[in-house]
């Protein structure tokens, strides 16, 4: 999925298979299909970006015909994308240009080799050596051809950008994880929890059972590495996620480690798939929804700390240009709404990719090829100010940003780690590596992890439970949370340097509440560890009911009817009586305490199982009921439909 030509010019790759012959000519040693055999080969295997393959064919083809313009000029391309050699790419590709005729410069190959000449000096960090080429050619450029000018005078930006970044390097440490995490194909995409006991990453590496892909490498395959007292642990493969062969690549982790968004290209096109971690395996992952999935390409995902936000990429229809990052939010009722586009401060004509959101939920990393790029994709960062404003994006910075594409950047609750993969740093064990980035720690974004457990011997109420983080100095949300259904477990990412007011609240027990004192002491860098708050045990309580002093008759409270948000719950219904139940034991193995009684209009009585806040919710509900074999014709419906059944006398109030 990450993998990108490194030059995209007008024509990319010169596939010159059927005029090859005349300018092949006679071949002394060897007889020209021979030649030209290798040459449709070693085209065949740039194709398919093997690289270092065609680069073998390539030579061989210039042994015969040492100034074949288009075997020297593919094998420039070849040299600049497999091994980064821009020092030999430019080497053929300056030959094959001077073999040119001046009538021969504004030809489709003239102007590629003039590009691409240009590109391998911005590889080879000679700027202005790159700005003198794209200038030369402007200046012979016909005014029509304004695609080419516009790239030309792009590239120019790229080399300014790039000249006044490298002035001002950040300082910083790299550390290779070693070969118990990297291998000698490409590893890259890190994803880590905010703990940083847990990372998985995506790796091309040989398997035994791995399909190998026409560059050479295997399919894609995400694998998983636990912390130990010595660092990282021996990688191991996550299973086969899809029951058909392609590219199977992680991009997202949530932070509490529970959640894997995986991206999928297929028939079915690139697309965003969730898998959760149930028991310690991973489950099948599910397609997300029409809206944030589409009949286009999505790339790259990432979810909020408090997984009430997702940010994704998108070439849709109705952007800026290229992959656009959009936001989509989750509705009280646990479903996803209307994906927003961020905006043009965020999103430029050109492609942006690999949003991450920072455990502080308002900073989020992304790479651009707009703004103030040193070329091609470089890595930024921008603060949510509020609901749609955003600060203007900040380059990273040299060395992390380089003239090639740099993408997925991933921070961590430590003020000044992060996780990033790259092939251009000493030490690389081959192909793309997976380091740990340890720079100058900024002054603010000092982020404490609270890990806590909700105890229930009813699985009902951990899964309406929401967790409500809110700043104390003023008064602000800063997030709902859900724990583990399975578990229990619900992690906290809070701010340093500030007090939190912690309510632990949902339908069927009595809410809980504790203060979280967040201090610098207590950031995860200082500490090492986790801050874990004293286990909650959830007590149930009987529904709330009002009496009405007139009749003394029940009275449903609204809070049954609707949560915090406003919003309807789900319910399943269980059965309808002209006569009311005398005891609710006759709901064997259902909990009482989650059972509401509806009196309607007509005499009769509804009786319902649990206020959930999802239908999916709901549907589990329904399964606990249908498995004590007592009520199958049970249903889903929302508690809004009784308002219109009810007696008056019973409506909310």
């Amino acid at each position: 999925m990450l993998n990108r030509l490194n030059v995209q010019f007008k024509s990319i790759l010169l596939l010159f298979v059927i005029s090859l012959a005349p300018q092949l000519g006679y071949c002394v040693e060897r007889s020209f299909n021979d030649v030209n055999k290798d040459y449709k080969e070693a085209v065949r295997l740039s194709q398919n970006e093997a690289y270092s393959e065609a680069i073998v064919l390539f030579k061989k083809v210039l042994l015969s015909e040492p100034n074949s313009v288009d075997a020297l000029y593919n094998l420039g391309f070849c040299y600049l994308n497999a091994s980064l050699e821009p020092d030999s790419a430019l080497t053929f590709f300056q030959k094959a240009y001077a073999l040119l005729t001046p009538d021969e410069h504004l030809s489709v190959i003239g102007v590629d080799l003039q590009l691409s000449i240009a590109k391998s000096y911005q590889y080879l960090y000679k700027q202005q050596q790159a700005i003198g080429v794209y200038n030369d050619l402007l200046k012979i450029l016909p005014a029509e051809d304004t695609q080419t000018i516009a790239l030309a005078k792009h590239e120019i930006e790229y080399c300014n950008n790039a000249i006044d970044l490298i002035k001002k390097p950040v300082d910083l440490k790299l550390f290779n994880l070693g070969p118990n995490v990297n291998s000698s194909s490409d590893d890259h995409s890190p994803l880590v929890s905010a703990d940083e006991s847990l990372l998985m990453y995506t790796s091309r590496r040989q398997t035994t059972d791995g399909l190998l892909m026409p560059d050479g490498q295997n399919e894609e395959r995400i694998y998983s590495s636990n912390a130990t007292t010595n660092g990282w642990g021996k990688s191991a493969g996550v299973r086969d996620l899809f029951p058909t062969n392609g590219h199977e690549a992680g991009v997202c982790l949530s932070l509490d480690g529970q959640e894997l968004y995986v991206y999928r290209s297929d028939r079915d096109g690139a697309n965003i798939y969730v898998s959760d971690n149930v028991n310690n395996n991973w489950t099948s992952p599910v397609k997300l929804p029409e809206g944030i999935n589409s009949s286009y390409d999505e790339t790259h995902a990432s979810i909020s700390p408090d997984k009430s936000t997702l940010y994704f990429t998108s070439n849709r229809p109705g952007g800026f240009g290229g992959l656009d990052i959009y936001r989509v939010r989750r509705l009280p009722n646990n479903e996803w709404g209307e994906p927003q586009n961020l905006g043009a401060s965020i999103n430029t004509q050109y492609d942006e990719e690999t949003p991450i959101i920072h455990p502080d939920g308002k900073t989020l990393y992304f790479s651009s090829e707009g703004h103030n790029s040193m070329g091609q994709l470089d890595i930024f960062y921008s603060r949510n100010l509020n609901d749609s404003a955003w600060t203007a994006p900040l380059n990273i910075g040299y060395p992390i940003n380089t003239p090639e594409d740099d993408l997925h950047f991933a921070p961590t609750t430590s003020a000044n780690i992060a996780y990033y993969a790259s092939s251009k740093f000493e030490g690389s064990l081959g192909g793309s590596d997976i380091y740990l980035v340890e720079y100058k720690e900024p002054a603010e974004t000092w982020m404490v992890v609270v890990k806590g457990l909700i105890n229930s011997t009813n699985p009902s109420l951990v899964e309406n439970a929401r967790i409500t983080a809110t700043r104390k100095s003023d008064n602000q949300v800063v997030g709902i949370y859900r724990p583990n259904i399975t578990t229990g477990n619900y992690m906290l990412i809070l701010e340093a340097d500030d007090t939190y007011h912690v309510v632990i609240e949902g339908q069927g027990f009595e809410t809980q509440a504790y203060d979280v004192v967040a201090t610098r002491d207590m950031t995860y860098k200082k500490t090492g560890a986790i801050n874990n708050v004293a286990n909650v045990t959830l007590l149930p309580v009987t529904p709330v009911v009002e009496t009405d002093s007139k009749e003394d008759e029940p009275i449903l409270a609204s809070s049954l009817f609707y949560n915090e948000k406003g919003e309807p719950y789900h319910t399943v219904q269980i059965l309808a009586l002209k006569e009311p139940v005398s005891s609710y034991k006759v709901f064997a193995n259902l909990e009482p305490e989650l059972i509401n009684e509806f009196r309607c209009k007509n005499g009769w009585f509804l009786y319902a199982y649990g206020s959930f806040d999802s239908y999916r919710l709901a549907k589990k509900g329904k399964k606990k009921v249908l498995e004590t074999g007592l009520w199958q014709d049970a249903f889903v419906r929302t508690t809004k439909q009784y308002l219109e059944v009810l007696n008056p006398d019973q409506l909310p109030k």
